[in-house]
């Protein structure tokens, strides 16, 4: 499931300087994230992410499994029990599970050596914390980010599983266009090597109005209230960056 939320009536600011200013307070707010953003004729394009698609360094390589999600809490003792609640969930276990299998038997054919962690574990962001199973190895080729980055894209998190079936889905149900919410983002060297991420937590800005882009992933047991109120929790960070809390500041 995918969420925009429009924000209008910001109040007035340079074309220039709402895009520094909103990096600037994601990066405060949002260190465990890569903060990205480009500008195409007048539209920026921003967010802070927290999943990496893929990076390589030669034949070397990273991924990361990063699905099921659960609030942090208002103090440690509850943030503790949200995170072990989370971790004991069979829902978000089986949503996670679905990303890291896909993963794994997409490496198999193509890598030398295959390190993915044995059991997730929570990644903690100021709003929302995810269980997070990192992935490593090295490839049997050195075929360089983009090569690596047409097999993983779209992960089940933004695209789901199988995916052929999950995409006409999507594209049939959905009801917007996401534009550049869910590609991949990141930087390419001339080798052929970088790191992509999947653009998240995300929004598009022209003019005075701003269309903010997140969502969630959906398998037999979610519960369409805690979903949406999943997704108005990730897009909290952006909402904020640009100065607009939602619903009064909650």
């Amino acid at each position: 499931m995918s969420t925009s939320r429009t924000l209008a009536g910001a109040p007035t600011l340079s074309a220039q300087r709402i895009p520094v200013n909103a990096l600037r307070r994601l990066a405060a707010a949002g260190p465990e994230s890569t903060i990205f953003a480009f500008v195409r004729d007048d539209v920026t394009f921003l967010g802070a992410t927290p999943e990496r698609l893929a990076r390589t360094e030669g034949r070397a390589f990273r991924t990361a499994a990063v699905a099921g999600s659960a609030p942090r809490g208002a103090d440690a003792t509850e943030d503790a029990r949200l995170a072990a609640g989370l971790l004991a969930s069979d829902k978000e276990r089986e949503e996670h599970a679905v990303v890291v299998t896909m993963l794994r038997d997409t490496l198999r054919p193509i890598v030398e050596r295959l390190d993915v962690a044995p059991t997730p574990e929570v990644l903690a962001l100021r709003h929302v914390q995810h269980l997070v199973t990192p992935i490593e190895g090295i490839l049997r080729e050195e075929t360089g980010i983009l090569a690596l980055a047409e097999r993983f894209h779209p992960t089940p998190a933004v695209g789901g599983e199988p995916r052929d079936a999950a995409l006409a889905l999507i594209v049939e149900h959905e009801g917007f266009d996401r534009g550049w919410y869910a590609g991949p983002v990141g930087w390419l060297g001339a080798d052929g090597d970088g790191e992509l991420m999947v653009a998240l937590r995300c929004g598009l800005l022209g003019g005075q109005r701003a269309t903010l882009f997140a969502g969630c992933g959906i398998v037999a047991d979610s519960d369409p209230a805690r979903e949406w109120e999943e997704s108005r929790m990730k897009l909290r960070p952006v909402s904020s960056a640009l100065g607009r809390l939602q619903d009064g500041g909650r």
